[in-house]
This record gives structure tokens, sequence and C-alpha cells, in this order.
């Protein structure tokens, strides 16, 4: 699986750098007035992004799709180890933000890059559904952040701490779910 997305990712940051380089936008996405606007800007983002888990496992304990949808995300990522989540929130959020923020949304604006956004977070069953509208909330946060703070440090920073929590608290809850329907992990190690 971190092969697969490491080639999606890998793709979409090749795309944004290229169309970022061409279109001019690279001097955009790293603007920030000083040292300690950076790393406000990486508070604002891993702080939003610990905000955005909070509310996702609350939507998870309320609503029986969300938690239907976790479950599903479990059984895909079963055993993700924390150096592969990691991997996967960076080259997902990197890849993603330069893309969606950095190049689509100085082309088309806020809302059509969340919707391409949320558009690429859908799957093959309506359950998934719950993965593109939660996609396109929190693309909306990204896309303010963005603006707000002058650049694609702040989105980067919540998009992996999004990813990253939830990519491995989703490993890991797989893993039992694997565990307790099957006694053993068998071949998904």
């Amino acid at each position: 699986m971190v092969r697969m997305a490491g080639g999606m990712y890998g793709g979409m940051l090749a795309v944004g750098i290229s169309w970022g380089l061409l279109r001019g936008f690279w001097t955009e996405w790293w603007r920030f007035e000083s040292l300690r606007g950076a790393a406000e800007g990486l508070v604002a983002g891993t702080t939003l992004g610990l905000v955005a888990i909070l509310l996702s496992w609350q939507m998870e304990r309320s609503v029986a799709g969300v938690k239907a949808l976790s479950e599903r995300f479990s059984t895909i990522l079963a055993g993700t180890s924390t150096a592969e989540a990691l991997l996967l929130a960076a080259l997902s959020s990197v890849g993603e933000e330069l893309l969606f923020r950095g190049c689509l949304q100085e082309e088309v604006g806020v809302f059509g890059a969340t919707l391409l956004f949320a558009v690429v977070h859908s799957g093959p069953e309506r359950i998934y559904l719950w993965w593109t509208a939660s996609a396109f909330v929190f693309g909306l946060g990204l896309a303010g952040l963005y603006e707000a703070q002058g650049g694609l440090l702040a989105p980067i920073a919540m998009h992996f701490v999004i990813n990253a929590v939830n990519i491995r608290m989703l490993g890991q809850r797989g893993k039992a779910l694997v565990r307790r329907r099957t006694g053993t992990l068998g071949e998904l190690l």
C-alpha cells in the first residue's frame, strides 16, 4: 500500500511542482515574513489538525455511517506501522497541498479546489460519501488556513497531523479487528 500511495502522491507532487514553477506560484507557497511567522503557521496547522481529529472521532461515535467507514479503513490499514503511517502522512500532505492549495486554489479558487479535493477522496461504494463530505469540510479549513497564513506550511502541518494520527490509529484498530476475527494477523503482516 505504501508503494502504491507513494506513486500516487509522488505524481501529485511532480504535477504540483511543475505546475507551480511554470505558473510562478512557488513564490506564494512559502511566503512568511519571519521565522516566527513560520513557527506560527506550524502551530496553527498542528492545532487545527488536532481539533479536526477530535471532531472526526466525535462523528465516529455519533454517526453510524462514519463508524462503518472507520471500520472499513481500519481493515484496509490493518497493521500499518508508525513509520509507514508517517511516510503516508508526509507524502499525502505535501503532494495534495502543493497540488490542491498551491496550484488549483490559485487557478480555480477556494470552492473549485476544495470540490476537486473532495472528489479525489471518494470510493466505490456509498459508504465512502462520508469520506468525501469530510474531505470537503476539512478542505475548506485547509484552504482558509492557506489564505490566512500566507503559504503552504500551515495546511501541510494540519494535513500531516490528521493523516498521521488517523492512519496509525486506524491501522492499530484494524490489527485488533483482524485478530478478533481470525485469531491471528495471518497474511496481513
